[in-house]
């Protein structure tokens, strides 16, 4: 046994221990929330390069997100500079889905549909794509089932477009069996795609979506690509396995090929972006895909972050709720355990219930408020930052109303994704100035005859119009002057 190997047995705990020495073949890691997941994927990955002998440019490293990505870097770099390692983490495939099948569409550009320098679209520029092209999908049979009529406008119609097309290269379906469906809509909505996918060809295009749709058709349809990055790529890691979709489980999938080195951690308690086209199926379903007994079930069930008594409460609750349908489970039974140590006895969880009456929405509010007050007169809250409220979504009408309550009370909020920031009345007006000082807006309003967007309705009365009827105010003559 060599040093490192006693180091890393002395910092991780048994079940991160098994985690981390359990390289081939397909390993479930279910990691509890606060159970030191990034700690058990650095040291996995250590060390497979220093006990395995395996290259950096030999291993696959998926993160859900940018952030997540450079903190693993960042991590992996600083371990192996303490061991003392040469290396090179920029061959190494680390980074999101979308940030690795975009490079090995970069890589293999010569086999893709893709030319040099081709354009890469975000949400907007797709949508903005579809909308100068609309007409090209309202000639289409049966288009309106998928875009809607006519009178809905270019704007709405490129907006339902934009939505199908995403959903149907999102799970990597087949044009041609949309195309043989029983169903009218769904045969407008094969041929749509088609049109869609012959538009981009023709412009050089790439939407966010079609990166990974993109991807697939790469190794699905080049065997000798795929046969290359299997001959590459040894090991396979991916974070946060419950958010992933179905396409991102095929490309997965083709490159473990036969040596299925895959690694996937993640929760499925923590399953949250079903509006992305997530599916929680993936992680529960992942040691179905394998021989019986072939797939290593590790649970990382230690929490390091919280009190006791968060996950006394956090288990209670799990247990009280319904997992399965009478054929199938929806979770992983587990049990959280608190880490050993000193914690401050003090309350941590409080349950409270409510009905949903709108009568006492008002009552909610102010309770909500008086509570806030006793815990600032107290001295246990120092900053409103202290406190967030965590929501479902932040776009409900509930939350916006108890929102502008707050702030009415002079209690500030943040809540960026709420899209409340231009509804803010300062936002408005600050815009309406910026609007008020270049006159050309006019010309700009009028850039395409008969073209109307829901935006200029914001920009003109709720924004330049709400200005100049400030600045009319007397009150306001030293500005306007």
């Amino acid at each position: 046994m060599t040093a490192s190997t006693v180091t890393l047995q002395s910092k991780a705990n048994p079940q991160q221990l098994e985690a981390i020495l359990a390289t081939d073949g397909p390993v479930l890691i279910i990691a509890g929330p606060g159970s030191g997941k990034t700690f058990t994927l650095v040291e996995r990955i250590v060390y497979l390069i220093t006990h395995k002998g395996v290259a950096p440019e030999s291993l696959l490293v998926v993160t859900f997100t940018d952030k997540a990505a450079r903190e693993l870097t960042t991590r992996i770099s600083n371990r192996l500079a303490e061991l003392g390692i040469q290396f090179n983490l920029n061959e190494m495939y680390l980074g999101t889905f979308h940030s690795i099948c975009l490079r090995l569409l970069e890589d293999y550009r010569e086999f893709t549909r893709l030319k040099r320098s081709f354009t890469l679209f975000d949400q907007f520029d797709q949508q903005y794509f579809l909308y100068q092209r609309i007409k090209d999908f309202r000639e289409l049979p049966d288009a309106q089932l998928v875009i809607g009529g006519d009178q809905l406008g270019r704007w709405a119609q490129s907006e339902n477009l934009l939505k199908w097309l995403n959903k149907v290269s999102e799970e990597a379906i087949d044009p041609a069996t949309l195309a043989a469906a029983p169903e009218v809509e769904i045969r407008a909505l094969a041929a749509c795609f088609n049109k869609y996918q012959d538009l981009l060809h023709e412009n050089n295009s790439l939407d966010f979506s079609g990166i990974q749709y993109e991807a697939l058709r790469l190794l699905e349809m080049c065997p000798d690509v795929l046969a290359q990055l299997r001959e590459k790529l040894t090991y396979l890691m991916v974070d946060e396995y419950q958010d992933t979709n179905t396409i991102q489980e095929r490309i997965l999938l083709l490159l473990a090929g036969d040596k299925r080195n895959l690694c996937v951690v993640g929760d499925d308690d923590q399953g949250l972006y079903r509006f992305r086209g997530a599916t929680i199926r993936n992680i529960l379903e992942f040691p179905a895909l394998f021989d019986e007994g072939q797939c290593k079930r590790v649970t990382l069930s230690v929490n390091y972050r919280s009190h006791p008594d968060i996950i006394r409460f956090y288990n209670e609750w799990m247990r009280e709720q319904t997992w399965d349908d009478g054929s199938r489970s929806f979770r992983f039974a587990k049990q959280i355990l608190p880490r050993e140590g000193d914690f401050p006895d003090m309350p941590t969880a409080l349950r409270l219930t409510a009905t949903d009456n709108k009568d006492e929405t008002t009552n909610w509010h102010a309770e909500v408020l008086a509570f806030l007050k006793v815990l600032n007169a107290s001295g246990k809250l120092t900053d409103w930052n202290q406190v967030a409220f965590l929501f479902r979504s932040v776009k409900n009408e509930k939350v916006v109303k108890l929102a502008r309550f707050l702030e009415a009370e002079g209690v500030p909020v943040f809540s960026p994704r709420s899209n409340m920031f231009f509804e803010r009345e300062e936002i408005r007006l600050m815009i309406g100035a910026l609007i008020f000082l270049f006159p050309q807006f006019p010309k700009v309003r009028a850039w395409a005859e008969g073209v109307t967007l829901p935006i200029w309705d914001y920009y003109d009365q709720q924004c330049f119009t709400a200005f100049t009827t400030e600045l009319r105010k007397p009150e306001n003559k030293p500005l306007l002057d």
